[in-house]
């Protein structure tokens, strides 16, 4: 048997609330993701994972698909919304760290890279200048993320949406 049928057939069987909390989970780690810049991981998670946990929970939600697509959409907004303040708030909650112990952040001892730089920008070859500025931008985030990561902050608890209609018709079917 395939992994892709043992996972439909998973689906088929999974109760929709589960549904739900997968779909917030990985709908965080997508945001994130995009977020550091990490577009092939997105693009798996929006093309294989999400659609099909998005698919599987409006089958068994017991709503219209027009009220399984405004209450998704509500829930996509607000993760959106939550990552990108999670990200400005470890950037102001780094800013003030190495304000305090007077320090610039590109001089804090940071990890040295597994691998090489991601960049989450473009720079054409042989501008020097925008190299250094998006490798100094790409060393502050890691900086900033072996001081407060991302993840750890943001992961949601279980059943974070449990309280909204989406995931109540989901727990009542």
């Amino acid at each position: 048997m395939s992994t892709s049928t043992k996972t439909s057939a998973f689906l088929a069987s999974a109760s929709p609330s589960f549904l739900w909390n997968e779909i917030v989970r990985w709908s965080y780690e997508a945001c994130i993701l995009r977020r550091e810049g990490q577009e092939g991981r997105v693009k798996e998670l929006l093309q294989e994972r999400l659609p099909a946990l998005i698919r599987a929970w409006s089958e068994r939600s017991g709503l219209a698909p027009d009220a399984n697509r405004m209450r998704l959409r509500g829930l996509f907004a607000r993760i959106q919304e939550s990552v990108e303040l999670g990200f400005i708030q470890r950037r102001l909650i780094v800013d003030e760290i190495c304000a305090r112990m007077s320090r610039q952040p590109a001089k804090t001892r940071v990890p040295p890279a597994s691998g090489p730089v991601g960049l989450r920008r473009r720079v054409p070859f042989g501008n020097i200048p925008d190299m250094l500025d998006a490798l100094a931008q790409a060393e502050f985030e890691s900086m900033g993320e072996a001081v407060l990561p991302v993840r750890r902050t943001l992961t949601p608890p279980r059943n974070l949406f449990a309280r909204e209609p989406a995931a109540q018709v989901a727990l009542s079917a």
